[in-house]
């Protein structure tokens, strides 16, 4: 059992903490208090003992350092009588009950006024070193983290076990604190701006941007253009994150986080031609993303050519610029030069989800050919090609190519011989030859049946990560169908 003698308080949601202290009091218990809580409890007539007065040490850096105190960390952390004369060596007292929260730091970075040095120094350090510390020492240091908690205490007698759940709950409150904290810095490592958008995904939602200093496209200095939606960035990501794979110029155009179209070439414009070519109708109101400096003649063909809702480049023309305000509702955006995260980060219904990125490197991979017909170096050309725009496709994707210019693309389906199947129904659509083109699969085939299909409609090659159990069945089929078929050994599933 744990008897209460000695509290230490240091609160900054002060919710019913007066009548807590006013009970300790009552029962003899010496409190120990700091900063704002010291003072808002000798206001209201509590006798409080501040911790620069128990310490010897005054607050230093306009109260960054206060509690951090050996006398104070030892009083939590000491083991009933085996370390008492310790503790009297220092001067210190066993502190038997800690009332701590913290700052609300998850409410700083939600105020749209907030800035980088206001959330930092929202980043509770003394709060939760105090609350670990005693929740580390429950059998014999009681910790409370919530209000609601306060009328649980006994102010005679705590046993062990009650004390346990107490310190359960508080290391769920520092643990979701760090992770809250951890977000905040994978995101916004330099810093960040946050503005309000129109709405979410759709206009019953609300939506909010947040940009950090090394965002890898400027939204919150657009060169023209309406004001950017939830969906507008969603897309412009995507379609960069694509184009980013490329070293010769590129296009990749987006719809609803999908590549329709992607393409290289000698140009940005013939790159553009290609890319549109895929998929006419879906690239109406897409979202258009190049790595190259988009030029007066490519401006006007795009603008004449279709309705665009963003457009993303790292650099324009003076020329192209004029061009493009002859459409002044068009998004248009500048590229950095920034290399891609090496997290993702999302949050789901209070669940935080982080990966590191898939940035594996096309160039050092190893490549193994598995049937008796193996592809030629323009051929391999164009199955890399193919697979990267299938990296940056939802699963499953299929994706067809020829001269490094995608065919048809296949995506987000339950089933991957359907993905397959609409991957040829969108060439058959547009009147483009698939005789004689590269297949791309983001993840192994499980079954023969991808692939007879895929011959009877003319691909001549195929790329895919192999790993399935029904490999041998896989790779005799193409052996079967005369078609050539490379494993990559890695896996580029987008969820």
């Amino acid at each position: 059992m744990i008897k209460i003698r000695t509290a230490l308080i240091s609160v900054f949601d002060k919710t019913g903490v007066l009548d807590l202290a006013k009970n300790l009091a009552k029962n003899q218990v010496q409190i120990i208090s700091s900063g704002g809580t010291a003072k808002y409890l000798k206001e209201n007539n509590i006798k409080v003992t501040e911790v620069s007065e128990y310490t010897g040490f005054n607050e230093i850096f306009d109260g960054r350092v206060k509690t951090l105190h050996p006398k104070i960390h030892a009083g939590i952390l000491a083991r009933g009588k085996s370390d008492e004369s310790e503790l009297k060596k220092i001067g210190a007292k066993k502190i038997d009950l800690v009332v701590a929260n913290l700052y609300p730091f998850a409410d700083e970075v939600a105020d749209e006024k907030s800035t980088e040095k206001s959330i930092i120094e929202k980043i509770d350090i003394g709060g939760p070193a105090m609350i670990r510390a005693a929740a580390k020492n429950y059998k014999y240091t009681v910790v409370v983290t919530h209000p609601q908690q306060y009328q649980q205490l006994s102010f005679d007698e705590i046993s062990e076990k009650e004390s346990k759940v107490l310190a359960a709950d508080a290391f769920d409150l520092t643990c979701n604190y760090d992770l809250d904290v951890s977000n905040w810095f994978l995101n916004n490592s330099i810093g960040h701006t946050s503005i309000k958008l129109r709405y979410g995904e759709n206009p019953h939602q609300d939506g909010f941007l947040h940009v950090g200093e090394d965002a890898p496209i400027d939204f919150l200095n657009p060169l023209q253009g309406k004001e950017i939606s939830y969906n507008n960035v969603s897309d412009s990501l995507a379609a960069w994150a694509c184009v980013q794979e490329f070293n010769e110029p590129s296009v990749c155009i987006v719809k609803h986080t999908n590549p329709c179209g992607v393409a290289s070439s000698k140009d940005i414009l013939e790159s553009y031609k290609k890319a549109f070519q895929t998929d006419p109708t879906s690239a109406f109101g897409g979202v258009i993303a190049c790595n190259n400096e988009i030029d007066k003649k490519t401006a006007n063909y795009m603008i004449n050519n279709q309705f665009i809702e963003v457009l993303v480049a790292p650099s324009y023309t003076k020329e192209a610029t004029e061009i493009l305000q002859s459409k002044p509702n068009i998004r248009v955006l500048r590229s950095n030069h920034n290399e891609i995260d090496i997290f993702e980060n999302r949050i789901v219904n209070g669940i935080g989800l982080v990966q590191s990125s898939d940035t594996e490197d096309f160039s050092s991979m190893e490549f193994k050919h598995v049937t008796k017909i193996s592809p030629t170096p323009e051929q391999l050309g164009d199955l890399i090609f193919a697979m990267k725009v299938a990296k940056h496709a939802k699963s499953n994707a299929i994706v067809l190519a020829k001269n490094k210019m995608t065919l048809g693309v296949g995506v987000g389906q339950m089933s991957r011989v359907i993905s397959t199947k609409i991957a040829f129904l969108k060439a058959e659509e547009e009147g483009l030859d698939v005789k004689g083109c590269v297949l791309a699969s983001d993840a192994f085939f499980p079954f023969r049946d991808n692939i007879d299909f895929a011959a009877s409609k003319g691909v001549s090659h195929i790329i895919q990560p192999g790993g399935s159990v029904k490999d041998e069945e896989v790779i005799k089929a193409a052996d079967e169908n005369n078609l050539s078929m490379t494993f990559t050994g890695v896996r580029h599933f987008k969820h």
